[in-house]
C-alpha cells in the first residue's frame, strides 16, 4: 500500500520469488511500476493496481502479509489505512507499517507545516492504537531508518508532488519555510520513520 513506482515490490518478488502486489493512488506511478515489472521480467509474478488506501480493491483475507508506506500516501486518514491493511491479510497474517512519527508532542504549527508538505506524523501511542483498533495485537516498534537517512526518498515524493499540483510555484512554496521546518525536525530527531509490525487476531 502505497507502492509508488513499483521498487519495493519488484524486490520482494525477485528475492522471495513469491507473488506481490502494489496498490498506489497514483496511477501514474502505478503506469511507471508496470514498465518497470516487464523490462525486470517479473509480470508473472507482480500485479499493480491504482486505488485509494481507504478502500483495497481487494477481497477481505486474501494476503500473507500486508505492509503500509505511509510515506506515499501523504495525509490520508491513518486508521482507514490500517483497518483496510488488515482487512485484507488472513488471520494471523502479519501488518506492517512504514510510518512517520513524532518523537515528542508536537507544537500546532509544526503539524500545520508538515500537514502542508503531505506528511502527517503521528505518535507512536497513536500509531499502535490504530493498529489495535484494527486488531493487529503483538505489536512491536523499532525505528526504521537513523539519523535521519530516510529524509532523501521522502524529498522525492514532496517535490513530485508540489510539480504535480503547482509546477515552479509548488516548487517554490517546498522549499519555504515548511521545507525547512521539515529538514530541522527531522535532524534534532523530533520526526523520526517508525516501523510497527503486528498479527492480524482471528476474532478482528
Amino acid at each position: 500500500m502505497g507502492c509508488g513506482t513499483g521498487r519495493s515490490v519488484l524486490w520482494w518478488a525477485e528475492r522471495f520469488r513469491t507473488r506481490t502486489e502494489g496498490v498506489d493512488p497514483d496511477e501514474r506511478a502505478i503506469d511507471a511500476a508496470e514498465n518497470a515489472a516487464r523490462r525486470a521480467g517479473l509480470r508473472d509474478l507482480v500485479a499493480f493496481q491504482t486505488a485509494p488506501p481507504t478502500d483495497l480493491p481487494h477481497e477481505a483475507q486474501v494476503f500473507d502479509l500486508t505492509i503500509v508506506n505511509a510515506l506515499q500516501l501523504g495525509v490520508v486518514e491513518g486508521r482507514a489505512v490500517v483497518r483496510q491493511a488488515a482487512r485484507v491479510v488472513r488471520p494471523m497474517g502479519t501488518v506492517v507499517g512504514i510510518v512517520p512519527t513524532w518523537m515528542r508532542t508536537p507544537s500546532a504549527d509544526e503539524q500545520h507545516l508538515l500537514t502542508e508538505l503531505g506528511v502527517r506524523p503521528r505518535l507512536p501511542v497513536e500509531w499502535k492504537g490504530m493498529f489495535r483498533d484494527a486488531g493487529v495485537v503483538e505489536l512491536s516498534v523499532e525505528e526504521a531508518a537513523l539519523e535521519g537517512r530516510w529524509i532523501s526518498p521522502g524529498w522525492i515524493g514532496i517535490l513530485l508532488r508540489a510539480w504535480r499540483v503547482a509546477r515552479w510555484r509548488g516548487l517554490g512554496a517546498v522549499m519555504a519555510r515548511p521545507f525547512r521546518v521539515y529538514r530541522e525536525l527531522i535532524m534534532q530527531r523530533a520526526v523520526g520513520l517508525s516501523l510497527i509490525k503486528g498479527t492480524r487476531w482471528p476474532h478482528a
